[in-house]
């Protein structure tokens, strides 16, 4: 995994995955020219800009449809766990059309989640066949600031120059993130690293802070160097929290802009998720249909909720325990192909769970996962499906390199 065939240029990585990876580049361009700053009321409204979506992912999905037809490998990429797992959760989101209160819009959702899964699916597995393992990561993390890029020419076009450097921290905050680790442990490209660490440190995000936090805890399962230095960090911050309030540390850090360390000083978010339960209790088992339930039941309260900011929330209100098993089925396999033993033990297995970590953090405080396609939901399928292909990789290299040392060795 530390070898690298050919670092290839900005160019190249735009074609690596050809035809899926330029449609997954021109979705942040239609949304640039789509997307236009509306009133609440608006939200339900289909107009040009909605239609011009809807195109895009009818013509997406024909393609997949047409890779599906053409390529067996492909396919059974596709079956393969997790894929199958988030997969098996989007049919049960179609079929939750069924007792669906808007049956139209939470089959039409379903759709889109399945195409642009499908269409991940496709681009992870083009560049499998195409790169090593670092120009793999190269291909994310340009994805992720060609996404920062566009996101910015959006806030451009929607709110102006000074608004736009004044909320710079807002462009692109749940796509970025997830590639968080890869820039800044893996990629080689130092412009595109200090491009996301800086945006990730002055984003006075809650969430990514706390994915920062957390995923560095990857350390642990690293090389001595990677352990040694995490000892020393966890001692560097004993000190300072002995010398220093832990809460009045916590709120100029992680908890920025909040008037207290606690659960009720969430953005909102727990005053939605207590709405949600409460909801879930009185469906448990099938939901209230994909999308069109959980805006109908957090409409009645908070008007400009999208979503319950939480995947596992989002799919018992959607899909109840029957599609929710599958959501958390999807996970669990992530934690297990992050923590296998075929990762060599140096900064790509940090990498890899700091990742990890990080797109967990993302889509249990964020829209994405478990609900549609929106926020963090392009962002986390992309880097989890990625690190699903590079622990493919991996483990034929492993499996390669333990039958010639077996062969050795006899």
């Amino acid at each position: 995994m530390n070898t690298i065939q050919k670092q290839f240029s900005l160019l190249e990585l735009f074609r690596a995955a050809g035809v899926p990876g330029y449609l997954l580049f021109f979705q942040n361009i239609l949304l640039f020219f789509v997307k236009r700053k509306r009133d609440l009321i608006e939200y339900s409204i289909i107009d040009n800009s909605a239609l011009f979506q809807i195109l895009f992912v009818f013509v997406v999905f024909a393609l997949c449809l047409n890779q599906i037809i053409s390529s067996k490998n492909y396919v059974r990429f596709i079956q393969r766990k997790p894929n199958l797992y988030i997969l098996i959760f989007s049919v049960i989101c179609l079929a939750s059309g069924i007792w669906s209160s808007n049956s139209y819009l939470t089959i039409y959702r379903s759709f889109e989640m399945i195409t642009f899964l499908l269409l991940i699916f496709w681009t992870v597995y083009k560049l499998a066949l195409r790169l090593d393992f670092q120009n793999i990561i190269e291909w994310l993390v340009f994805w992720a600031v060609w996404s920062i890029i566009w996101g910015f020419f959006t806030y451009l076009k929607l709110y102006g120059i000074s608004y736009t450097f004044s909320e710079i921290n807002n462009v692109a905050r749940l796509e970025y993130p997830a590639v968080l680790f890869f820039a800044l442990l893996i990629s080689k490209r130092k412009l595109f690293m200090l491009i996301i660490v800086s945006l990730a440190i002055f984003s006075l995000s809650n969430k990514i802070y706390l994915g920062i936090v957390l995923g560095s805890l990857a350390m642990i399962f690293g090389n001595l160097k990677n352990k040694l230095f995490f000892i020393l960090f966890a001692l560097i911050t004993s000190i300072f929290v002995l010398f220093f309030d832990l809460n009045t540390v916590l709120l100029e850090t992680i908890f920025v802009g909040r008037e207290a360390v606690s659960i009720e000083n969430s953005s909102g978010r727990n005053l939605v998720w207590q709405k949600s339960i409460e909801a879930i209790k009185n469906k448990p088992f099938l939901g209230y249909g994909f999308v069109a339930g959980e805006n109908k039941i957090l409409f009645q309260d908070f008007s400009g909720a999208i979503s319950s900011h939480n995947f596992l929330i989002s799919s018992l209100l959607n899909t109840g325990i029957l599609g929710s098993i599958f959501m958390i089925l999807y996970f669990i396999s992530y934690i297990k192909i992050s923590l296998n033993n075929f990762w060599p033990k140096n900064k790509w297995r940090v990498a890899i769970l700091g990742s990890f970590i990080m797109c967990l953090i993302l889509s249990l405080t964020s829209p994405g996962l478990g609900s549609r396609v929106y926020g963090s939901f392009i962002s986390v399928a992309l880097v989890l499906s990625t690190i699903n292909v590079l622990s493919i990789k991996s483990y034929n290299n492993f499996k390669k390199i333990n039958n010639e040392n077996n062969m050795g060795n006899s």
